[in-house]
């Protein structure tokens, strides 16, 4: 019995990637290690935050960069998702212990 090849999805995401590169007997962390990256590398980039993970991927599977991988997934980085605290800011350490040593002067 003859398995019919797997069409394609028309759109990739994460969960697609992977299973296609389960499908075809690799599995995330053997594709970086080939290619000489962290184990983590591919898993991050699936979350967007590996570019050369996300290359070694496309490599290994032979698809283009740009048809795997969507075309804004790279261009956030880890601090665009910190939120700042506009109430109540913490002052450094050093500004902490610039008021005490202040403080303890004046008494």
């Amino acid at each position: 019995m003859k398995r019919n090849a797997a069409r394609p999805p028309a759109e990739w995401n994460r969960h697609s990637i992977k299973a296609e590169v389960h499908s075809r007997g690799m599995s995330l962390s053997g594709i970086a290690r080939d290619a000489g990256l962290p184990e983590s590398a591919c898993r991050h980039a699936l979350m967007g935050l590996s570019r050369k993970g996300a290359d070694a991927i496309a490599a290994a599977l032979q698809i283009p960069f740009d048809t795997l991988f969507p075309a804004d997934m790279f261009v956030r980085s880890r601090s665009s998702h910190a939120k700042p605290n506009p109430k109540n800011p913490v002052p450094s350490r050093q500004k902490r212990k610039a008021a005490s040593a202040s403080e303890r002067a004046s008494a």
